[in-house]
């Protein structure tokens, strides 16, 4: 995808145009209630949502991963026994009520999929407003957060093209600090563990709760803090009860969190230097356009930080412990930062922050608004100081629109686009007959386009998956990799192989068992008619 901008001449002089307009309706949002900006933020959402049209992006590399693993739930299978992946699969189980539900009205899968991804990124929009409005007591802010929010264009992009495990992990995030504040502590315990079970690091959501009920472990006698408890534990306990009854808890540990544990996320460990870069590379590459935010929301977390550290020098450490509440969104923000310096792999790693990186770039540019109108009448000027901080901030909001939601209107989608694909998936899968079956490595989108099963449960062995084998599967690997070939699929594909540790044993196989096809698209393996059955037994 590319995008095609207007000049910046003709971008600073349609600001100024829809500074008044933005003005005039900042005017009008005053009248508002916070229920119907609420809604107003979600159809705005939708709005901005629409340019990356869903309907024609490709399906790739991790929608693709889950797109397939909701597909298979919702046929009946079971996560971790008839589809690996290793997180938390309540993102899946969204992805295949979506199908089903998209069934009743006649609904391809992977449409459904995506309108209720973008639904959900629509309400994490909806919920960074009611957010910054709950902590910040702005309604500038929010409504500016909001904006800056559904102007990411990762964001946007990421939930158009199928699951995407961190907006559901988010979204919880979000209504667990809302729920916070509401003075809501069952409530905020489970929704931090639904956040968890959308992705495992959403925990911190239940661990912030938690802490800002408790004061910070010093109050108990109210039983808040055992509330977020009994909250976080109800849905865990159906989760468990749920693996337990289908006999599936053993494959849940390793997946879900022995791999997680020994394998992935020690071979995720980088050096500062390393954390550096990556984070260098992902504002010059997927948020070039929203760095200016990333650099404002450092400036707005040490104000918000400053205020409440300069309350609790004024009224001392009681005043301190009673605001715990207060400092959950930045316990929040923080934590999850920390999380980013340990493990983060791509861009998408980021949608967790980005509700936070909103609000405190909201916060830093209504306060330096708000510095410009206090400079203005101390010099006196004519202009009420009012005036200036209204006329700031529609200002900032247009030029939020106009730079960044504008742009998406000049998106396209280039080849391939789904349309493509399908057409090529079609031509791979005919020479498929009755009982043939397909294995693929890391290319999903032809499993999630043909609605065919993978001939093993393994469809994507990164990052030390296949050596994990060893430890779970009979005959390690090499058992694993033997009983694969035993079933003769028809065709295979492989791809994204470069991080695997027996990469040369797949490679190998192909080679010898089968002959190389390549389309416009994809790369595939077409069994030899003479090969004997029994080579591999």
């Amino acid at each position: 995808m590319t995008t095609t901008g207007n000049p910046p001449s003709q971008q600073i002089g349609a600001s100024r145009e829809t500074a008044s307009l933005v003005s005039r309706i900042a005017d009008r949002l005053q009248s508002l209630d916070n229920r119907t900006i609420f809604v107003l933020v979600i159809v705005a959402s939708t709005f901005a949502f629409l340019p990356y049209r869903f309907w024609k992006q490709p399906s790739i590399v991790d929608r693709a991963n889950w797109d397939y693993f909701a597909q298979v739930i919702a046929r009946g299978g079971i996560p971790y026994v008839d589809v690996v992946n290793i997180k938390a699969p309540l993102s899946a189980y969204i992805g295949a009520l979506a199908i089903l539900a998209g069934k009743l009205v006649g609904l391809r899968e992977i449409f459904a999929i995506r309108l209720v991804y973008l639904a959900l990124a629509d309400l994490v929009v909806a919920f960074t407003f009611v957010v910054a409005l709950d902590y910040f007591k702005s309604r500038r802010i929010a409504v500016l957060a909001a904006a800056i929010m559904m102007a990411v264009d990762l964001f946007g992009d990421a939930n158009c093209g199928g699951v995407q495990p961190k907006t559901p992990m988010i979204l919880f995030g979000l209504m667990t600090l809302w729920s916070l504040r509401r003075d809501r502590p069952f409530l905020a315990g489970l929704y931090g563990m639904l956040s968890a079970l959308s992705w495992q690091p959403g925990l911190l959501f239940a661990g912030v709760a938690a802490l800002s009920f408790s004061h910070y472990l010093t109050r108990w006698r109210d039983l808040k803090a055992l509330k977020v408890i009994a909250g976080a534990a109800l849905p865990l306990a159906i989760f468990i009860g749920y693996f337990w009854i289908e006999g599936a808890l053993r494959e849940l540990y390793w997946w879900n969190i022995d791999y997680n544990l020994t394998i992935d996320a020690p071979r995720g460990l980088r050096t500062v230097e390393g954390i550096v870069d990556r984070f260098d590379r992902l504002m010059r590459t997927p948020y070039r356009r929203e760095r200016i935010y990333f650099l404002a929301s450092v400036f707005g977390l040490l104000v918000v930080g400053w205020s409440q550290l300069r309350e609790a020098f004024r009224s001392g450490t009681r005043r301190l412990l009673d605001a715990a509440p207060d400092h959950s969104i930045i316990l929040a923000a923080l934590i999850y930062f920390a999380f980013c310096t340990i493990n983060i792999q791509g861009g998408v790693d980021l949608i967790p922050l980005l509700p936070f990186v909103s609000m405190f770039a909201a916060v830093a540019i209504i306060s330096l608004v708000g510095l410009i109108a206090n400079l203005a009448n101390r010099a006196r000027l004519k202009v009420p100081q009012f005036a200036v901080q209204q006329f700031g901030f529609a200002i900032a909001l247009a030029l939020v629109i106009v730079f960044s939601i504008g742009d998406v209107i000049w998106l396209r989608v280039w080849f391939p686009t789904l349309q493509d694909q399908e057409a090529e998936v079609a031509q791979i899968t005919s020479l498929l007959e009755p009982g043939d079956q397909i294995f693929v490595h890391g290319l999903a989108e032809i499993l999630v386009l043909s609605g065919r099963t993978n001939a093993d449960k393994h469809f994507f062995l990164d990052r030390g998956k296949d050596t994990y084998l060893d430890k779970v599967e009979p005959g390690g690997f090499e058992g694993w990799f033997s009983r694969l070939k035993s079933k003769r699929p028809k065709i295979v594909a492989l791809e994204r192989l470069k991080t695997l540790d027996h990469k040369e044993e797949f490679i190998n196989w192909v080679q010898t068992d089968y002959e190389e096809e390549k389309g416009k698209i994809f790369t595939y393996y077409v069994r030899k008619i003479n090969d004997p059955p029994s080579d591999h037994n």
